[in-house]
């Protein structure tokens, strides 16, 4: 399908949405202090690719939103949107800048917001799928990535932002599971630079050129970096994937979604930055709450990592609560042929914390897609979770439920507020204590979808925690 095809489609279907749905009775709470400010170093308007920006606003008044672009040709914008109270907003990237180009953006907001680019492509015209990630609300000096491969089926790229009024030498380390290598380049001011992965290792490493590889890159001033990687998994299952850079390594971490069965494959990429050896624990908590022993782990220094999850538990959904003697980061990809016709692809980074709170901005219900919510309760104590979903038009709806301790929970999104709408997410979680205690869980939203009637993938990300 053409992209103004696409383009008119979804503007006919999000207008009839408009036109059906009134707003429900429900008020929203008041929302906590959100950030104003978000990054995003990937994004495209080449051919095949189709760029969106989800904006949800939950307070009480209208918020007023600025997107500046930065690409590969320099900077471009403002263009200027008012968000309605309580709603979900979709920008088409597509719509207001020209074809070709690769888009870093900044979105500033009049109130605090949430902020999500979620992408559909045919990659080089032969492998379908879509990736999403949730913004970042500062540039950083540093930034890490534990995932990362160039072997045959694979291609990885790096996108670097830089928002910043001069040129920057930036550094890249190349961490395979054996050595590092590092090399430097030069990032124009306000622009958007792409690194090839698989051409610059071929350079370093010509009579290995297949390497499973972790990366860090350091600039003087603050950029954002984001690492998208495109493949036919097996030879077989073809898609994409992205995250956003990680800016610190830590000794504890949290991934929300796992599954494990012959139609999906999960991985854990370690990347150790340091010189000394890390040990890891690793805590599998099972959708039925039945324990499972610890797994135990050695990476060593200046080294990537990678471990088969398929052949650790068994099937099953599960969540990972990761803990290391030494600063690690760590990633979490997954292969999947979903409901055995869609297949693809996604990854997300782990979560250094635990909140009573959470953000996305991203999620739909139309026909061809589906979307879900993980929620890990790392806890021993049950919790009551109430999930809020702010829809177009100021459409509202909330429920409710306990998710029991050491516990891996999953919400269908479609089921609770029926097909054909665009939602964000609000999702808070008490104690059941006596007295009652602060919520202290993990969320991600796993979608998967036939984007268009023709693309077919899958994407996810974490939530925003805002406590």
């Amino acid at each position: 399908m053409g992209l103004k095809k696409i383009a008119a489609t979804t503007a006919l279907i999000f207008t009839v949405s408009m036109l059906l749905m009134a707003p429900l009775p429900q008020p929203a709470p008041a929302a906590v202090t959100l950030p104003t400010t978000w990054y995003f170093a990937e994004g495209t308007t080449r051919e095949g690719f189709f760029e969106w920006l989800s904006l949800e606003n939950p307070s009480a008044e209208t918020a007023q939103v600025s997107i500046n672009y930065m690409t590969n040709e320099g900077p471009i914008g403002p263009f200027v949107y008012d968000i309605p109270p309580v709603s979900r907003e979709t920008v088409y990237v597509n719509g207001y800048l020209d074809a070709g180009l690769d888009v870093s953006a900044k979105v500033e907001s009049s109130l605090g917001l949430v902020a999500e680019r979620p992408m559909y492509f045919t990659y080089k015209g032969k492998w379908e799928g879509g990736h999403d990630v949730v913004g970042v609300t500062s540039a950083s000096t540093d930034w890490y990535f534990a995932e990362g491969t160039t072997r045959p089926g694979f291609e990885e790229w790096l996108c670097i932002q830089n928002p910043q009024e001069e040129d920057l030498d930036v550094t890249v380390s190349y961490f395979t599971p054996s050595v590092v290598e590092m090399e430097a380049y030069a990032v124009p001011a306000l622009h958007r630079f792409t690194l090839d992965v698989n051409l610059e290792v071929a350079k370093l490493w010509p009579d290995e050129p297949y390497q499973d590889v972790s990366v860090r890159v350091e600039a003087p001033q603050g950029i954002i970096v984001e690492r998208p990687m495109y493949f036919k998994y097996k030879n077989d299952w073809e898609g994409g994937h992205n995250v956003m850079g990680e800016t610190q390594p830590g000794k504890e971490w949290y991934l929300a979604e796992g599954y494990c069965e012959w139609n999906f494959d999960t991985w854990i990429c370690f990347l150790n930055p340091n010189l000394e050896t890390a040990n890891i624990t690793i805590d599998y908590m099972r959708s039925d709450g039945t324990p499972l022993p610890p797994q135990k782990e050695k990476v060593s220094g200046f080294s990537r990592y990678t471990l088969y999850v398929n052949g650790m538990v068994g099937k099953g959904e599960f969540s990972f609560h990761i803990t290391s003697d030494q600063p690690i980061v760590v990633e979490r990809p997954i292969y999947f042929t979903y409901r055995y016709v869609w297949n693809g692809g996604h990854d997300n980074m782990a979560i250094d914390r635990t909140s009573g709170e959470w953000y996305l901005a991203e999620g739909a219900t139309w026909g061809g897609i589906e979307t879900y919510l993980t929620i890990m309760n790392p806890l021993e104590v049950d919790q009551t979770v109430i999930v809020e979903y702010l829809m177009e038009d100021s459409g509202y709806k909330a429920v409710e439920f306990v998710v029991p301790g050491n516990s891996r929970y999953t919400r269908n999104v479609n089921a609770d507020v029926g097909p054909g709408h665009d939602v964000s997410f609000r999702v808070r979680a008490t104690q059941n204590t006596d007295p009652v205690g602060p919520g202290a869980i993990v969320v991600e939203r796993p979608m998967y979808f036939l984007y268009g009637g023709t693309i077919p993938g899958g994407h996810v990300a974490s939530g925003y925690p805002a406590d």
